[in-house]
């Protein structure tokens, strides 16, 4: 072969291996970025970097402590914390995690809580609402939830929940258990609790309170009152450390003072009376002036009297007694020195 031509070959695979170099270099990439969320919540492999576009990369979240995986993110979607991407962009994955939490249950003497037990519950994750049910024995009585109670539903019922947002230890307290029986006589009832049959905690306090019916008055509480603290009150309190029977009592109201008038009316000009007051005395008048009345707002004898003489030749003389504003006696004489008398006995 000539050198001429054998610079021509020569001079020809230069230029092919310089256009392979070329389109070596030119080949793109795509860039892989992972991270954690939130930070510090767990990891990611592999953690990221250059990809020739094709390539398929396996991804491994690894939640830390405390935490487990919920989802991917960003570029990724899906709840498996294994997954596999084919890099055909540049892509941006996130692996969220979510936190989990212990719940510590127990409980004192005289029950137990079934659901969802007794014991350590670990890794609940965060959010989840936890059913809780506390079963007291015979004789026993549930007194509440104690502890980290902050996200119970309500502390005071044995079927409740708690929303699991931390680590929690929590205790179902009981108390011996004892009966109230309450009751009433005529003329009233019991409001507050009611009448019957209650359970109560040991060491509760219980507002009592009574009402009277119409025409009737409260008197007193009896029975087991030794832990009652006013008796005579209608409101009042018992606390209970024994089973119990009370009853409110109740008497019909006093009928009202008696108010008594005696009066004197006629055609007499003047007249002498005689009556019985109010504190059973007796009591003179001379020379009153027709018409007359006299008046007792409140009357505490039981016999009601009066009489009038006619001091004139002529005329007529009317006695009456009225109790209440109604006319109970009355009485009339006429003629000279006549003498007209009412008497009413209450009994």
């Amino acid at each position: 072969m000539s050198k001429k031509k054998l610079a021509g070959v020569v001079v020809g695979c230069i230029i092919v291996i310089i256009v392979i170099v070329v389109v070596a270099t030119n080949t793109p990439t795509y860039k892989l970025s992972v991270s954690a969320s939130p930070s510090g919540a767990g990891s990611v492999a592999p953690p990221g970097g250059e990809y020739e576009p094709g390539v398929q990369v396996t991804l491994i979240a690894s939640p830390a402590s405390g935490y487990t995986f919920d989802y991917w993110g960003g570029s990724a979607s899906g709840s498996s914390p294994t997954i596999t991407i084919t890099m055909d962009s540049d892509k941006s994955i996130t692996a969220n995690f979510m936190a989990q939490y212990d719940l510590t249950i127990e409980s004192t003497v005289g029950g137990n809580v079934s659901a969802p037990g007794e014991g350590l519950f670990p890794d609940y994750d965060g959010g989840t609402v936890v059913a809780l049910v506390a079963m007291a024995q015979e004789g026993y009585y549930f007194i509440g939830w104690t502890g980290d109670v902050s996200a119970i539903t309500d502390v005071y019922d044995p079927e409740s929940t708690i929303t699991m947002n931390g680590d929690y230890s929590i205790t179902a307290e009981f108390a011996p258990a004892y009966d109230l029986i309450i009751s009433s006589s005529a003329g009233g009832s019991v409001t507050t609790p009611g009448e019957g049959t209650f359970t109560y905690g040991a060491g509760t306090v219980v507002d009592l309170r009574a009402s009277a019916d119409e025409g009737y008055d409260f008197v007193d509480w009896t029975g087991d009152v030794g832990t009652i603290d006013w008796v005579t009150y209608r409101s009042t309190t018992i606390t209970m450390d024994s089973d119990k029977s009370i009853t409110a009592n109740f008497e019909p109201e006093p009928p009202p003072p008696p108010e008594v008038e005696y009066k004197i009316t006629g055609t007499a000009s003047q007249v002498d009376v005689t009556l019985n007051n109010a504190s059973g005395g007796t009591e003179q008048y001379d020379n009153v002036s027709v018409p007359h009345t006299y008046t007792y707002e409140t009357f505490d004898d039981w016999f009601l009297y009066i009489s009038a003489q006619n001091q004139g030749e002529y005329g007529s003389v009317t006695v009456t007694i009225y109790l209440n504003g109604e006319v109970v006696k009355t009485s009339t004489s006429s003629g000279a020195y006549v003498i007209a008398t009412a008497s009413y006995s209450r009994l």
